[in-house]
């Protein structure tokens, strides 16, 4: 047989020829093998997993003899423990494009039929260029296999560092340098499985995430520090943000990438701040709720000794006035806290917009930058030391800047509750003091009615003049945040309300244990509430005109039209003239128009409480 001539000794013989290469640009073999679902064999378009390789010593190194896609098909010898197919019995190969591969020629020595029989490892040390011999890169050099997406999982923490021809340092921690050309920021060997990557990062945020505790002590801490904590994620947050800005930078060639990247990440932080104020709302209803309690008792401690001294016959209408200004009372607050969510967000957009400018973006990610981002403040660190307020410092103006929106509302319906029963005590009182003095100097007339008090002096009356009453009767924010109601105390039988002394809690550690020791200030948030209420900010202050026409088409109430509603059509009209006046584009048009409309719609216009109307009795 061996004398035969069918047989040739050089075939997998003593001819047997080893090789070893490099796996070319997946554009060249990927479509190879079908990657979505199909019905039958007849859709697939090659034979199996096979790849182009580019054999060293065989092939140029240069696409110019030999491209890439007129490379011989190498198929692959799998391992016993992967099976070929038969009986559900297989494995995917993960050979990727950039593998220096190693196998012999099926065909001896017409080298033509190579088979792939393992993989070399890459060096954790050795860069991996973006680029293939297909893309502008030379073959037979390291290579990253990450021709598509790169997920957080294999996206590295440390950013490449190199050099310029001219000796200017690229990459590395320094943010302000520019980023190292053509190197992919990837995980891709098998000697650093625990590198640390964007998904560690991401694992460990969500691990040790503070989560404020809802139901807080308020004898041990103000739910201003639940505010706190949101607002120190928020920071955080948009700080992992744009440091995951800077690594994409460099892991993203083409600008229109980087732009669109950024583009994402603004929604992501418009989204983020929308949350989170919402999130804020909770803990300012319960802020509000101590304002409410305060102004009660106040509307109570005012009213009391005045109606112990008003006259029998007016008792019972001046208590059915007494309800109703207690229900004015409450109406109002339940207003302000139906508008807690949009003012948290207006407050937060207003306060980093104050402070963007003093926290600029580094110079390497700066030509990115679009319009949308001058309102962001800078919050990942490019060690130049500059100073980044406390989430502590934001919560004093969030809280002041929403009571000061507000106080002047507080002092007018406290105002028109209380008035009403003063004035109508006093002209009782009057009436009475008229008779008194009748009968005392006249005789034979009838004597003062036994049932009306002697009153010699008639009690203070609470001043109204200059903040009203609340000014007068002695209105202190900083009291109001701190005032706990204790009307459940009068009852010894009711149970007291027990909560947890921690401030938050995480999935890592669990509670704080103990309270901390950056309490905001009360006596700062009545400042900012004061500056606030004598300057009013401006209607159009809302962040609105930053936003995106995406931003604002989510914005829009489907409950509010043109028709139902006359002044969202006219400010659409209006803006919609005004914009096409200036010559803008056609998009920017559409933002405007969005624009005025979301702001008619929300009724940005501050309106006027009226005063209660009582019945004649």
């Amino acid at each position: 047989m061996e004398a035969g001539a069918l047989f040739n000794p050089g075939f997998l013989g003593g001819s047997f020829l080893w090789w070893v290469g490099q796996v070319a640009d997946q554009s060249v073999w990927k479509e190879n093998v079908k990657d979505n679902k199909h019905k039958g064999s007849g859709e697939i378009p090659g034979w199996g997993y096979r790849y182009k390789v580019r054999i060293i010593g065989i092939h140029d190194q240069g696409e110019a003899t030999i491209p890439s896609d007129q490379l011989p098909w190498a198929q692959v010898m799998y391992p016993v423990t992967a099976g070929g197919g038969q009986g559900a019995s297989y494995q995917t190969p993960g050979i990727k494009q950039g593998n220096f591969v190693f196998g012999f020629f099926l065909d001896g020595q017409d080298q033509q039929v190579p088979v792939i029989m393992g993989v070399l490892g890459a060096n954790a040390q050795i860069p991996k260029s973006t680029q293939t011999g297909t893309t502008g890169g030379q073959n037979f050099t390291s290579q990253s296999g990450r021709a598509d997406t790169v997920s957080d999982n294999d996206l590295v923490t440390e950013r490449p560092s190199g050099t310029t021809t001219a000796g200017q340092p690229t990459g590395g921690d320094d943010p302000n340098n520019p980023p190292t050309p053509d190197v992919a920021p990837t995980k891709e060997s098998p000697t650093d499985p625990h590198q640390e990557t964007v998904a560690d990062k991401t694992k460990d945020t969500v691990l040790k995430k503070k989560r404020p505790i809802w139901c807080t002590d308020p004898k041990q801490t103000s739910p201003m520090k639940g505010i706190q904590t949101i607002i120190a994620d928020i920071q955080e947050q948009i700080q992992l943000k744009q440091e995951s800005l800077q690594g994409y930078v460099n892991a993203v060639q083409k600008p229109i990438n980087i732009v669109n990247g950024l583009i994402n990440q603004i929604n992501d932080i418009d989204a983020l701040i929308r949350s989170a104020s919402c999130e804020i709302a909770k803990f300012l209803r319960a802020l509000i709720g101590l304002v409410q309690d305060f102004v009660t008792d106040l509307f109570t401690r005012v009213l009391q000794p005045i109606f112990k001294i008003a006259p029998p016959t007016i008792k019972i209408e001046i208590l059915d006035k007494l309800v109703k200004g207690l229900e004015l009372i409450e109406c109002l607050f339940n207003k302000i806290g139906l508008s807690l969510c949009d003012s948290a967000e207006k407050s937060i957009r207003g306060s980093f917009a104050r402070r963007s400018a003093g926290r600029p973006a580094p110079a390497s990610v700066q030509p990115f930058l679009t319009d949308q981002y001058k309102d962001i403040p800078w919050f990942a660190d490019v060690g130049d030391g500059r100073y980044n307020p406390t989430p502590m410092c934001y919560v004093e103006e969030l809280v002041g800047e929403i009571i000061g929106e507000n106080i002047n509302d507080i002092i007018n319906v406290f105002d028109a509750a209380t008035l009403p029963i003063v004035r109508q005590i006093e002209s009782s009182l009057d009436d009475v003091g008229s008779l008194g003095a009748s009968a005392s100097g006249s005789s034979g007339t009838r004597p003062r009615d036994p049932l009306l008090p002697n009153i010699p002096n008639l009690p203070a009356i609470p001043s109204f003049g200059g903040l009203g009453a609340l000014g007068g009767a002695g209105f202190d924010i900083g009291s109001a945040l701190g005032f706990i109601s204790a009307i459940a105390g009068i009852f010894a039988c009711d149970l007291s309300l027990i909560c947890s002394p921690n401030e938050y809690h995480t999935l890592q550690e669990g509670g704080n244990a103990t309270p901390s020791e950056d309490e905001p200030s009360n006596v700062e948030v009545a400042r900012v509430a004061q500056k606030t209420a004598e300057n009013p900010p401006s209607a159009t202050n809302d962040g609105l005109d930053n936003l995106s026409t995406e931003q604002l088409r989510g914005r829009l109430d489907p409950t509010v039209t043109g028709a139902s509603n006359p002044a969202v059509f006219q400010a659409a009209s209006q803006a919609r003239q005004s914009a096409r006046a200036e010559g803008v584009s056609s998009e920017e048009v559409e933002r405007r128009v969005l624009v005025a409309t979301v702001r008619a719609s929300k009724g940005s216009q501050p309106v006027t409480t009226p005063s209660p109307k009582y019945d004649t009795p």
